[in-house]
């Protein structure tokens, strides 16, 4: 798949995203971007929230909102503040992303 088409199909996850949470951004990262993809490769969508207390709940909620867009989205939770730090996800993130929302 093209990735232009990839960017549209995380533009209608970011949409239904922000129609339920209130993003302070959204990234496609992983292998869409960096070119290395296969066939069966998934679409990793970062989520940056302010904050967040549980976790799990999030990412159940954000898991159930793919459903709608493409089964291959993967999203992936960040709170703003992990941002900056030694986390190594988001330090991928930061460095190979296209910025969806």
């Amino acid at each position: 798949m093209a990735q232009a088409d990839i960017i549209n199909i995380a533009r209608k996850y970011a949409a239904a995203v922000k129609s339920k949470f209130s993003p302070s951004k959204l990234y496609l990262f992983g292998s869409q971007v960096k070119g290395n993809l296969r066939k069966d490769s998934d679409i990793d969508i970062a989520v940056v929230l302010k904050d967040y207390e549980k976790k799990l709940e999030i990412q159940i909620e954000l898991m159930r909102l793919r459903r709608k867009i493409d089964s291959r989205i993967e999203p992936h939770p960040f709170r703003e503040s992990e941002f900056g730090k030694h986390n190594v996800l988001a330090n991928e993130v930061i460095n190979n992303s296209i910025e969806i929302a």
